[in-house]
């Protein structure tokens, strides 16, 4: 899609979130046509192929998001920590992944970053 008010946008679960991120996310969602929970990496797999356009996460470990960056960058889309920076084993465990870059860039800016 090409703008967030018509975005579906999925996370894996509320209890992964700390309040602050939480509250954060939640604002962004709200935003969106569509939140769904569930579905851990299958969620990327989601996106990669076209059926929802944004992954927003927090308390992921390295091994959580590492292997899917290839995934998603190689399909078109965008995937980087809340501040947009590259995702690495240093990252904090926020991940933004999006199916455009203009779609990253206003989840980003919905999340504050």
């Amino acid at each position: 899609c090409a703008e967030l008010g018509a975005a579906c946008i999925y996370t894996t679960s509320p209890d992964a979130f700390e309040p602050a991120d939480w509250a954060r996310f939640d604002a962004l969602s709200r935003r969106t046509a569509l939140r769904r929970f569930g579905g851990d990496s299958y969620c990327y797999g989601l996106l990669a192929s076209g059926h929802v356009d944004l992954v927003v996460e927090a308390g992921l470990q390295p091994y959580d998001y590492l292997a899917l960056v290839p995934v998603i960058e190689g399909a078109g889309g965008v995937i980087t920590d809340w501040q947009g920076r590259p995702l690495g084993v240093d990252s904090d465990g926020r991940v933004v992944a999006a199916a455009t870059a203009s779609l990253h860039a206003a989840a980003l800016a919905g999340l504050g970053a």
